[in-house]
């Protein structure tokens, strides 16, 4: 049985989503009692997806890059800081290869609230392995199954969510893609990617609340204010923000979350 009540009984709405090279644990232990949840990560569990996120970096963009020798301890210490938020935490992860990822998910699992399996990213590097958004796409069906399957059979008790990408296959495809592995996680991070626009498709976020609403549903992007998180919460158990952070925009959050435990009294 998987640990969920802790996440449903959370007071704080807001979470802070996983940003590559910036989310680890000294960066989220500097926002004590803001967020419900805090995303550290993405960590590579694997050669390919580190070999990867190096050619990422040599492009200019954050990545978290560790030894892969010792990279369970350190992910568990960069839990361990991220706790001292007094949130909960979750780990985003990706990699290609279960078995060389297997001892790590296991040590994450013993520390973390949450695992979540990056179905997001869209670095030409990730997805040239098949990974990240590429995730989603029904061809690749199969893959993301064989991922979560083994992940299941580990019998771990943390929870699983995939952090997912709007609008990267239409709503059908999406939806097929999913209920062909809906035993195996229990909630969805959605960036609600609206292309050409500047505003999340909230009505894209309205669909997968709808079609799966036994999952934990987090919505995500440019929330940015009391007025745009009330909007997309409408949706969704709890919003995710990143660049409101980066910018220092977070009074508001303190706002919302009074608001939230005032309307919950």
């Amino acid at each position: 049985m998987k640990n969920l009540n802790k996440i449903y009984k959370l007071d704080k709405k807001i979470v802070l989503a996983p940003m590559a090279g910036i989310t680890d644990g000294d960066f989220c232990k500097n926002y004590t009692d803001l967020f419900g949840i805090t995303c550290i990560g993405a960590f590579n569990l694997d050669s390919k997806t580190d070999i990867a996120s190096k050619s990422i970096l040599k492009r200019g963009r954050k990545e978290f890059i560790y030894d892969l020798e010792d990279l369970s301890e350190k992910i568990v210490l960069e839990i361990k800081k991220a706790k001292e938020s007094k949130s909960l935490v979750s780990v985003n992860v990706r990699f290609d290869d279960f078995l060389a990822a297997k001892k790590t998910l296991v040590q994450i699992s013993k520390y973390a609230d949450i695992i979540e399996i990056n179905c997001h990213c869209r670095q030409e590097e990730i997805t040239n392995l098949n990974l990240g958004q590429n995730l989603l796409k029904l061809e690749n069906n199969l893959k993301l199954k064989e991922i979560l399957t083994q992940i299941d059979n580990l019998n771990l008790k943390t929870p699983i969510f995939l952090k997912i990408r709007a609008n990267f296959v239409n709503f059908e495809e999406l939806t097929d893609s999913l209920n062909n592995v809906k035993d195996y996680f229990e909630g969805i991070h959605i960036d609600c990617f609206n292309p050409k626009k500047n505003y999340p498709d909230l009505d894209y976020l309205k669909k997968v609340w709808e079609n799966f609403n036994e999952k934990i549903i987090i919505g995500n992007n440019s929330v940015n204010s009391i007025e745009s998180a009330k909007k997309m919460i409408e949706y969704c158990d709890f919003v995710s923000v990143a660049r409101s952070v980066i910018s220092k925009n977070i009074e508001w959050i303190y706002e919302f979350n009074k608001l939230m435990s005032e309307t919950k009294k």
